[in-house]
């Protein structure tokens, strides 16, 4: 049995391994506890470096609206320390207007007794600091703790969005008004063609209403024999092989009618580059066609009679002489000019002798069939292609045309003491058909056996024998072009010069430069003599810029001597079209060692018309070369005042026709004011030439015509007989 002291010690020993039991219990728990307060504490580190490492401002609000915590972006964003917005309440935030709106939208969020996902999102405007007031988009969040469930706000600025949002709509709404207001049709259209959006432009070219054409395609208003083509070209831009095209079309009107349209097309890509749609723009130009058509007209014909005129002419004789030589048809030319023409003009007036030309181009036309071709060469020179005609056929036509004209062609004197004229014409015929010819050929053939005509008589006709007088003739109408490439080449031609006086203060000395040849024996051959053979051999261009160079040369000496002047040359309708022309000028004054000012380039309009785009950058090269550029003849063509629009230019040069009996026609004058009325609004001058009487020229100057040129005026003479720097005084009123 044990004693007493051995029951203690048991007991003691029991005692001691319960206390180390519970020893080592209780450091356990604490180290759980220790353990536990690390988890929060780290988890507590991670939650605020997440918050601060969050982009957005964050805010956490707890149940009462009170914040509890911000991140470092949202003392960035409202200007704020932390301090000083915990414990505040979220409406210091938002502005008064905004805050019922907020607790709304805060409170239909936590109706969800489970929120889970940060959503519910709410654009508004955000409170700072200092007053001012941002717009941000708000998302809610729940975030659950011991305290209860808070809710967290991210908080973003979108005041860059705002600011793209409202360029983005400025910008649709840019095109929108483009789109619906353009003064060019156009429309929005699907890959396949169909028609998206129109706007009232294009609906007023084709006569559709927007639901109309919204209910159809781009290639059924185009015309068929061009929809296919339309339609493969729409396939080029989907494939990317081209960015854009351009094109003239045909639309079909509601009414049936074609509409010529300009129609430009492009393909509109998203931002993978894949495409959308089709934008169209649609420019209806049936005025320019009608314009084109105009010019084209004018280029043709002449201007008086509305026969073609002799550029056409040698197309058509061209055109006619490559069918004979394929086919062997064959046929004829008539070369015809009236008798004593010159007597007529000088006699009875120009207006007299335009009546006439216009009579006889009426006569004559009336007597041709519809395929023969019938032009005007120039002055009182016709000349008629019968296409398959033999020699028969065509005297027997020849002899037609002068009885017609003797038993029409009469001319009423305005003198009760003249008697009526007849008008009468010589006729030269050539044949074309057996042997090749050229047209210039044909054309020296008929001239030829014409003047034999007129030397035989007049008023007779004679066939060219091309048997006996083709090498000797033509040898002589090629020894003038020799001559004229020998005189280039020689330097014998000559200038002469006829001033142009100042009538409104303007004292520059004004001269035009006029060309002669140097013939055998150094007599003077007159430019009619040599100028139209240069047209037709191609001299023309080298003759043209003789004088051109020559004129630089004049101005650099009378410049260089301490002169102004101005000096005004003419230039023909194959040098306006000749785009190295400003080129050579240019090159001209650098050797000189002057600019531009003081030539004065004088283009006709027929010069002109022959195509109007390249004389434009012709006119457009001269001015930036510090030339002046003249339109010459104003008034002869019915396109005149087309040029004004179209046309750069200086000077306005008047068609004498409107000068010469300009005291005795009153239409005369009124033209003649008008013009200079267009001129002086335009910040233009005039020049009139063909003065030619006292009474003329005080009408000139009573109506403010700048300039005067004429035999009244001063006459042509040598230089050599003019002092070039000085003006001439006005003759005596």
């Amino acid at each position: 049995m044990a004693t007493i002291g051995e029951m203690f010690r048991w007991l003691a020993i029991q005692v001691g391994l319960l206390g180390q039991t519970l020893g080592r219990l209780y450091r356990r728990a604490v180290a759980r506890v220790l353990r536990s307060d690390k988890l929060v504490a780290s988890s507590e580190r991670k939650f605020r470096a997440l918050l601060e490492s969050a982009p957005d401002a964050m805010v956490i609000v707890d149940s009462h609206g009170h914040i509890t915590l911000v991140n470092h972006q949202a003392e960035r964003m409202f200007g704020y320390a932390r301090r000083e917005v915990v414990g505040q309440n979220i409406a210091t935030l938002i502005p008064s207007r905004y805050r019922a709106l907020h607790r709304e939208h805060v409170k239909g969020y936590l109706k969800d007794a489970h929120p889970r996902e940060m959503g519910s999102n709410l654009e508004l405007f955000a409170l700072r600091r200092d007053g001012s007031e941002i717009p941000v988009e708000i998302s809610l969040g729940p975030l659950e703790t011991d305290q209860g469930m808070l809710v967290s706000a991210a908080i973003r600025d979108i005041t860059a969005r705002k600011r793209a949002d409202s360029a983005l709509r400025a910008a649709e709404e840019r095109f929108r008004t483009a789109f619906e207001e353009a003064p060019v049709g156009m429309a929005l259209a699907r890959l396949d063609g169909r028609i998206l959006q129109v706007n009232r432009a294009l609906c007023e070219i084709v006569g559709y209403s927007s639901d109309q054409l919204e209910a159809t395609t781009l290639q059924s208003i185009c015309h068929p024999d061009e929809a296919i083509r339309d339609r493969a070209e729409l396939d080029r831009l989907v494939a990317g092989e081209a960015s854009r095209y351009r094109t003239e079309r045909r639309y079909i009107h509601a009414a049936g009618h074609p509409v010529p349209v300009d129609l430009s097309v492009a393909v509109v890509r998203d931002g993978d580059h894949e495409p959308l749609h089709f934008l169209a723009q649609v420019a209806d130009i049936t005025e320019r066609k009608r314009f084109e058509g105009q010019l084209q007209y004018l280029a043709d014909h002449d201007a008086l009679t509305g026969m073609l005129n002799r550029r056409r002419f040698e197309q058509e004789l061209g055109r006619e002489l490559a069918r004979s030589n394929r086919y062997g048809s064959g046929g004829a030319v008539l070369a015809i000019d009236l008798d004593h023409f010159k007597y007529v003009n000088d006699s009875l007036g120009h207006s007299v002798g335009d009546e006439l030309i216009t009579r006889v181009g009426s006569i004559f036309r009336e007597r041709l069939r519809a395929t023969d071709v019938i032009a005007r060469l120039g002055g009182d020179e016709f000349a008629v292609i019968l296409p398959g005609a033999d020699e028969p056929e065509a005297v027997l036509v020849a002899e037609n045309l002068l009885d017609s004209l003797r038993d029409a062609g009469r001319i009423e004197s305005p003198s009760p003491l003249r008697h009526p004229k007849r008008v009468t014409a010589s006729i030269g015929v050539a044949l074309f058909g057996g042997e090749r010819v050229t047209s210039e050929e044909i054309v020296v053939e008929a001239d030829i056996a014409m003047y034999d005509a007129k030397e035989a008589g007049r008023d007779r006709i004679r066939v060219y024998d091309s048997a006996q007088d083709r090498q000797e003739r033509m040898r002589a109408r090629l020894t003038w072009a020799d001559r004229i490439r020998d005189a280039l080449e020689e330097d014998r031609f000559v200038l002469h010069a006829q001033p142009i006086v100042g009538l409104t203060g303007d004292e520059t000395p004004r001269h035009e430069l006029l060309i002669r040849m140097l013939g055998e024996g150094d007599d003077l051959i007159p430019p009619g003599t040599f100028l139209y053979i240069g047209e037709r051999f191609d001299l023309i261009q080298p003759i043209d810029r003789w004088v051109l160079r020559n004129a630089i040369r004049l101005l650099a000496t009378e410049r260089h001597a301490g002169s102004d002047l101005n000096l005004a040359v003419n230039v023909s309708a194959k040098s306006v079209t000749d785009p190295t022309l400003p080129e050579f000028v240019a090159r001209e004054l650098g050797n000189a060692g002057i600019d531009g000012r003081g030539l004065c380039v004088e283009v006709t309009e027929t010069a002109a018309i022959v195509n109007l785009d390249r004389a434009k950058r012709f006119a457009h090269a001269l001015a930036d070369l510090g030339c002046e550029f003249a339109l010459d003849d104003f008034g002869a063509g019915f396109a005149s005042f087309y040029y004004l629009k179209h046309m750069a230019f200086d000077l306005i040069k008047i068609d004498g026709e409107f000068i010469r009996d300009l005291a005795d026609s009153r239409v005369n004058q009124l033209v003649v004011r008008s013009v200079v009325a267009i001129a002086r609004g335009m910040g233009k001058r005039t020049i009139a030439e063909s003065v030619e009487t006292a009474d003329s020229l005080a009408l000139l100057r009573g109506y403010g015509v700048d300039f005067a040129q004429g035999f009244y005026v001063a006459k042509p003479q040598p230089l050599s007989a003019l002092d070039l720097g000085h003006s001439i005084a006005l003759p005596a009123l």
